[in-house]
């Protein structure tokens, strides 16, 4: 009761400051009337706040966001370019020919620098590993495992040391890369292969043994792209043939 009446009695006192003080009290009406002008203007606009009073967009539904979008971006495969081709997958294998014709016409250094690129291109959603060969095999660190910013800096360092040399032991390169992708936790894999020439291992051309070993140890059919970079007839056809038989590819670098 005390509240109540201790404001009716500065009410009263008001009233009576207006009666002696009339040209004071105009201006503040006006400046009144002129407020609640403008709240009633933009009405629409404060009902359009949240409950702790911050902004959230007229046209998005409940739940939409920016970390929403990021989740779908994250779900989706990758899309990287490598010898001038796109290529879709979340879990990738290069199988890199750095037998001693490589070093003919820069090959290699084209291969170095397509590798490293296409390596520095993946989102840190997707898998990747890589595996060179000449006479023998030189595996980058056998795993199939995330496109972290350490593991690419290692696999650019890995394939910069390579120095070509040696004969062209494709087939188990290629089977080594199929079994090391298979332990990559994605669905969509993709084994790419680049070479200039057909296989030739201990002296012998096996071509036709190569590619039915290939096909053998491909037994879930994860396709295997092919990019040839050499000019032989021969090579053209083998690399050819073993993309069309495993759901893959042929990239022809020029």
């Amino acid at each position: 009761m005390t509240k109540n009446y201790t404001h009716h009695k500065n009410h009263s006192t008001k009233q009576t400051d207006s009666l002696t003080q009339p040209s004071l009290t105009q201006p503040r009406m006006k400046s009144l009337a002129l407020l609640l002008l403008l709240l009633v203007a933009f009405y629409p606009q404060i009902t359009d706040a949240s409950a702790d009073g911050s902004r959230r967009p007229l046209d998005l539904p409940s739940g939409g966001g920016a970390d929403h979008d990021e989740d779908m971006d994250d779900s989706l495969p990758d899309n990287v370019l490598f010898f001038g081709q796109s290529f879709d997958g979340d879990a990738f294998f290069w199988v890199l020919d750095v037998s001693g014709s490589m070093a003919w016409n820069g090959r290699i250094d084209t291969l170095k620098s397509e590798f490293i690129g296409v390596v520095n291109s993946l989102s840190s959603h997707s898998d990747f590993g890589a595996i060179a060969f000449s006479s023998n095999m030189i595996p980058f660190d056998m795993r199939c495992g995330k496109a972290s910013p350490a593991r690419k800096v290692q696999a650019a360092s890995w394939i910069l040391q390579i120095e070509p040399h040696g004969g062209t032991c494709l087939a188990p390169a290629v089977i080594e890369g199929l079994r090391t992708l298979r332990k990559s936790e994605h669905d969509d894999r993709r084994l790419i292969l680049v070479g200039d020439g057909a296989p030739f291992c201990g002296g012998m051309a096996d071509a036709e043994i190569a590619h039915w070993n290939i096909l053998a140890a491909n037994w879930d059919r994860i396709p295997i792209d092919t990019v040839f970079t050499g000019g032989d007839e021969a090579g053209l056809d083998f690399f050819q043939g073993l993309s069309n038989a495993n759901q893959g590819r042929l990239t022809i670098s020029q």
